[in-house]
């Protein structure tokens, strides 16, 4: 017997991102990237702060746990990363993804691979202040 897939509608709502400073990276991406603070909330069981950040009508929370263990080396590197298992980055479809890497490297953000074709699309990817990946798609 063939069981048919259950009818799920998805909508994409957030991508979450352990921080070491709560307030650099909410300025990063408020200023790099045009997001605006949402809400802030407290987890007393971890002692983490959080962060709700919105752009359109997608969030970002960022966490900041005491503690917690810094991003390896790799985990900033796209080709690199893959090699490790999990969660690899998060992806915003742009107008014109060079001219978009030439801005975010004019307003001093990492470029951790320059813009290139995969798969007949334009891909780059950034670093958030913390290392995290950030993919740019053309977006056509």
């Amino acid at each position: 017997m063939t069981l048919s897939p259950p009818q799920i509608r998805l909508t994409p709502h957030h991508c979450a991102f352990s921080v070491p400073d709560l307030e650099r990276a909410v300025a990063w991406y408020c200023d790099k990237l045009a997001f605006t603070l949402e809400s802030r909330a407290v987890l007393p069981h971890l002692g983490a702060k959080v962060a709700f950040l919105i752009h359109d009508t997608f969030r970002i929370e960022l966490f900041e746990l005491p503690g917690a263990a810094p991003l390896p080396e790799g985990r900033r590197v796209p080709d690199e990363d893959l090699r490790t298992h999990g969660v690899k980055h998060v992806a915003f479809a742009v107008k014109g993804v060079a001219e978009t890497v030439e801005h975010l490297r004019s307003r001093g953000v990492v470029i951790a691979m320059a813009p290139r074709t995969i798969a007949s699309t334009c891909v780059a990817f950034v670093n958030d202040d913390s290392g995290n990946l950030i993919e740019l798609v053309e977006d056509v």
